[in-house]
Order: structure tokens, then sequence, then C-alpha cells
């Protein structure tokens, strides 16, 4: 079995990492009682799940933590604009190496459901790329 770190998907926040995320980017530099206090205030979460979660993800390289006293400090190392666009990328870059018809498919199908204009945008832009201008 492939380890998970090794799957592109796995780069996808889950929705606790992405709710601790969506708080440091709110709050831009947190300690984990920051945090908590910001997740708290909507549910009911220990503060020992915020810390792993936090460790998790300076693990994986989005937090950065700065060693202080007393709390450790920690700051986003990417925007949500960043993360969201290298997500996106990771996830169509996955589906269109491993289900390539049917991705391409969907995303035209999707596309056309939302916005006519941007079918043709892409057929120009393919009509473009296919002259060589």
């Amino acid at each position: 079995m492939t380890s998970r770190r090794r799957q592109p998907l796995a780069d996808v926040l889950g929705p606790l990492e992405a709710e601790v995320m969506e708080a440091v980017w709110d709050l831009r530099e947190v300690t984990v009682r920051d945090v908590h206090g910001a997740l708290a205030a909507k549910r009911s979460i220990a503060y020992t799940t915020v810390m792993t979660t936090m460790g998790r993800l300076t693990e994986k390289g989005i937090l950065r933590r700065v060693e202080d006293q007393p709390a450790h400090r920690y700051y986003p190392v990417v925007t949500r604009e960043q993360y969201a666009n290298s997500t996106v990328k990771s996830v169509v870059d996955w589906l269109v190496n491993h289900f390539r018809d049917p991705a391409v498919a969907y995303f035209i199908d999707k596309v056309e459901e939302e916005d006519r204009a941007v079918i043709d945008s892409l057929r120009e832009a393919i009509e473009q790329r296919e002259s060589g201008e």
C-alpha cells in the first residue's frame, strides 16, 4: 500500500485542518490557544485536538512554528489563494493523469452549465494553440 504522504490528494486539507487554517489566515499570527478559542466559539473541540492538528499542518509545511516562551506562535506559510491554487492544480493534475477523458468531459460539462462564454473562450484558446499563435 502506498503511504498517504506520497499520494497527491493527501495534500488536500481535511475538514478540521481547513477550519484551523481559516482561523490562522484570519488572525495571521496565532497560538494554539487563539485557534482553539476561535473554533470553540463555534463548536465543542478539545485544546489538544487543535494542538495536534496545528502540529500536523506544521509538518506538512503549511504552518511555520516559532518556539517562543511561553507559547509557540504559528504563521501561515501560504495565503488562502496560494493554497487554493496549489490544491486545485494538485487535484486536477491527479484526475487528468488517472482519468483523462472523464475528467476533461466533466470539466467541460460543468463549465458549460455555468457559463457558455467560458466554453467559447476555451475553444478560442485551443484553436490559438493548435495554430501556433
